[in-house]
């Protein structure tokens, strides 16, 4: 009898799952793309279908004056649920015009995925889910497996929706997003570098792929692969040449009126075939050179950057929380787009193959 009674009891404290959707009643989309301006939205949605015992993808097309509307105003059996999104793709112009009003509905029901993938995609929506056997049957999982392996080559800069409400908000660093477009040559999506925002707005600006790899060493995140590549020259004698950065150092100096930006990278040699790395004469006309040539392309990089007005890197964190007479002299991506900022860069060889 005490037993039941105990039982009784705990009955009591256990709740339904408030979350529960059971997939006969909804169609689970796992991508969907947004074009047009608020008030007048096309959204794309991928999901699978099951048929014969396989599964494909298919996509459907609604239209209203929010991303919600337009998801209602798909004609399907099911209604669509978003809550297992894996990827959000949106239009360069669309990004344009505040970012965050096509996003919104994904923070306001706990049971959406935030740490699904966000893109900025070239052109019209429409090639971008397009069947192509080179995409597989999952175009979902297509769009997810490009920009993780782009995040781990160092090519894209990792954020998720999550983090992109938050970097939408912060007044001392500006969102940068994984850039998508479609190859000329193969026909299909590809990774073309990062999108860079003032703001919420997409300003229209990128990095293409190699800008990309040093824009993420100069915010010092790397993935788990950071490979570079020059021809290096000395005298007559010239060779292609590449490296693996091991790891990053950096040191900012700041002032009231400028930046002194300082990096230092430890590499390990992946290809040489002008070989001599048993030198120690080589290895610091290696390293002479490598530094030479990153500290012009970091440089160019940063010049990029205040071009756009968009400060990635997120020099504005450490100038708002230690310098508030810079932080205070206006709107941070207008006083970064002006501000001197030198750097300079030293590398050092620590590996060079088991050749040397």
């Amino acid at each position: 009898m005490k037993r039941l009674l105990i039982l009784l009891v705990c009955s009591l404290l256990l709740s339904g799952c408030w979350d529960e959707k059971h997939y006969k009643d909804v169609t689970n989309v796992s991508l969907f793309g947004v074009e047009g301006q608020p008030g007048k939205i096309k959204a794309q949605f991928a999901f699978p279908i099951f048929e014969d015992g396989s599964i494909s993808y298919t996509t459907i097309t609604g239209s209203g004056a929010t991303v919600l509307d337009a998801k209602n105003d798909t004609n399907t059996t099911e209604g669509l649920d978003i809550a297992e999104l894996q990827v959000l793709l949106i239009t360069e112009e669309s990004a344009k015009s505040d970012l965050y009003k096509y996003i919104d509905a994904l923070y306001r029901a706990p049971r959406n995925r935030l740490s699904a993938h966000l893109a900025i995609v070239e052109g019209e929506l429409a090639p971008y889910f397009e069947q192509h056997e080179n995409l597989g049957n999952d175009i979902s999982m297509y769009y997810s497996e490009l920009i993780d392996t782009a995040v781990r080559y160092t090519l894209v800069p990792k954020v998720d929706i999550q983090q992109v409400c938050r970097l939408l908000f912060e007044k001392d660093i500006s969102l940068a997003l994984p850039y998508i477009k479609i190859g000329k040559e193969s026909g299909i999506p590809e990774i073309a570098g990062t999108a860079l925002f003032n703001k919420r707005e997409y300003t229209g600006e990128n990095l293409d792929k190699e800008e990309s790899v040093l824009f993420n060493l100069l915010r010092n995140k790397q993935g788990k692969y950071t490979r570079l590549s020059y021809m290096w020259k000395s005298g007559k004698a010239e060779s292609p040449l590449t490296v693996e950065v091991i790891r990053i150092n950096k040191d900012w100096e700041i002032s009231d009126n400028k930046i002194d930006a300082t990096y230092e990278l430890k590499i390990s040699v992946e290809e040489f075939p002008h070989d001599s790395l048993d030198e120690k004469k080589t290895i610091k006309e290696v390293e002479d050179f490598l530094s030479k040539e990153l500290t012009k392309d970091f440089t160019k990089v940063i010049k990029k950057l205040q071009a756009a007005n968009s400060d990635a890197i997120g020099f504005g964190r450490p100038v708002r929380a230690f310098h508030p007479a810079l932080w205070e002299k206006g709107d941070w991506n207008d006083t970064f787009s002006e501000l001197p900022i030198s750097v300079k860069v030293k590398t050092e060889i620590l590996r060079t193959g088991i050749l040397n």
